[in-house]
């Protein structure tokens, strides 16, 4: 038995769109809570606020700091929700909502003429469907022609409108980047205009490069990577999606089409860099400022990366996230990575970036900010100063420490990754010895005060005798810092020793006055 709007009405269906999507709580909080991209709370819920009223929205912000990343995972999210909720009207290839003819249904008896008025809005082939179901005993019916319509009673209307096919929606999502796939987006736009052959006569054309495109087109889920790499004549092209400021816009055959879909672009620049001519182009995009992460968001992120390393090394398997995640239900309980060495990376990380780039709640519309914002991104693209250690970096360090300890620790019970094999590697790595310090410096401070908040220090009554307490710290209570700080009540006693003897050297020189 097909399936019919009637059907998908007793069902409950009410319709389903991308917008009733991003609105939704619980799918926000989805989102929210998604830990393949950390931190940003406030950016993220930001992107979905605009792409719920327009459609798209332009993330800029520092490399490596996921602005891609999380465009892709918000457009999976959508796409899982479309593909397992929204029905489409049979036969449409741009998969408009069958809640249009469930809404046209329930208010036609009361106002025919919006009724009239939506049905002429839908795409040309659902245009023609529902003129076909409609014109019965010889009568035609035009849905441009109101009197024709009005010729059938509301409730003939109705009944006929429940008999119109529909069918599940299945969408995916695509990710174009024009560093590596210039012509991709080109195709993708070509995609739709193929669809103008369909309308004017029979075809036996596949369109074997661009019809798998145009279910992604249709809804348009796409994402587009650094924005600022696309040559002014394809930005033009863009102008259907930038150009209609409730949806995104189709002009087939001259027949507006109005689309359900959401279209990320990121850039890792500044809008100026687009010149004069892609400004008033690049200005119909609702910008996000994406700020760079937290400390505390950074230290999670790092720690992921160190056990996504691990794995890797233990397993010898493709850096596929998907087998990643596979095989993180049999993590080694004989692998310990320091907390030192994750703080320490994330305090490298963060002291690479501007103040301006780390400001929560950044808005685009704040002149002041984005001005800030602007020259925190040329800042750090400015080859003079200190480098940006992006996360990119930070997994290559990572890595290579991993390999490193791995093929001396072959034959030891507990494999310990410590501050100071995380710090052999980074020697290799061009990062000044300013920042270096500056980091070790803040592991200072948080092992100071993780001695006055412990069991093991006594009341300090000023900082020379708190210095006189580290230097007096005996083997057991040196040992209760390191288990406290590090969090090793949950191993064994065996391990937990082991670890402690491996970790203390690092302890003993961070807390070591003259150290750095």
């Amino acid at each position: 038995m097909s399936l019919t709007i009637e059907k998908l009405i007793k069902d409950g269906y009410t319709g389903f769109s991308v917008r009733s999507i991003l609105m939704n709580p619980e799918f926000r909080e989805r989102v929210i809570k998604d830990v393949s991209v950390r931190g940003n709370i406030t950016g993220k819920n930001l992107v979905m606020d605009k792409l719920a009223v327009g459609g798209k929205v332009l993330l800029t912000g520092p490399t490596g700091e996921a602005k891609s990343l999380f465009a892709r995972i918000l457009l999976d999210h959508v796409v899982r929700e479309m593909n397992n909720f929204k029905y489409h009207i049979e036969g449409c290839p741009f998969l408009e909502d069958a809640g249009y003819i469930k809404d046209v249904i329930d208010n036609y008896a009361s106002n025919p003429f919006a009724g009239i008025r939506v049905m002429q809005s839908l795409c040309p082939y659902c245009r023609h469907n529902i003129e076909k179901i409609l014109s019965k005993d010889g009568t035609s019916v035009q849905l441009d022609n109101t009197n024709s319509m009005l010729e059938i009673t509301p409730k003939e209307v109705v009944d006929r409108l429940g008999k119109l096919g529909a069918a599940k929606t299945l969408v995916r999502r695509a990710q174009l980047d024009p560093r590596t796939d210039p012509e991709s987006l080109y195709m993708l736009l070509a995609g739709v205009e193929n669809l103008e052959e369909l309308f004017g006569k029979d075809t036996s054309t596949t369109y074997a490069a661009t019809s798998h495109k145009v279910g992604v087109l249709s809804h348009g889920f796409i994402v587009v990577n650094e924005i600022q790499r696309l040559p002014l004549t394809l930005l033009e092209s863009l102008m259907g999606f930038l150009e209609e400021p409730m949806g995104i816009k189709y002009n087939i055959q001259g027949e507006p089409v109005y689309i359900d879909g959401a279209v990320l672009f990121t850039s890792n620049a500044p809008l100026t860099v687009f010149g004069e001519e892609s400004q008033p182009i690049i200005n119909r995009i609702p910008e996000v400022l994406w700020a760079a992460r937290a400390v505390e968001s950074r230290e999670q992120i790092i720690r992921d990366m160190f056990e996504e390393q691990i794995i890797l090394s233990r397993r010898s398997i493709t850096a596929n996230p998907s087998i990643i995640q596979l095989h993180e239900l049999e993590k080694e309980t004989t692998d310990f990575v320091s907390r030192l060495a994750v703080d320490f990376l994330a305090y490298l990380g963060n002291n690479s970036l501007p103040e301006s780039l780390k400001i929560r709640g950044l808005r685009s519309e704040s002149r002041v900010e984005r001005n800030d914002f602007y020259s925190g991104l040329d800042e750090i693209h400015d080859p003079q100063r200190n480098p940006h250690i992006d996360l990119r970096t930070m997994n290559n360090i990572i890595g290579e420490t991993v390999l490193l300890q791995a093929r001396e620790a072959d034959e030891e019970a507990v494999n310990v990754i410590t501050l100071e094999r995380l710090r052999e590697t980074m020697g290799a790595f061009d990062i000044p010895a300013s920042m270096v310090n500056d980091a070790l410096q803040q592991i200072k401070i948080l092992l100071r005060t993780s001695i006055k908040e412990s069991e093991v220090s006594i009341s300090v009554q000023d900082i020379s005798e708190d210095i006189s307490k580290m230097k007096a710290l005996s083997d057991s209570e040196l040992a209760n810092l390191v288990v406290k700080f590090e969090g090793l009540d949950k191993y064994k006693e065996n391990i937990r020793t082991t670890i402690i003897e491996k970790l203390k050297p690092s302890y003993e020189q961070l807390l070591k006055v003259d150290y750095i």
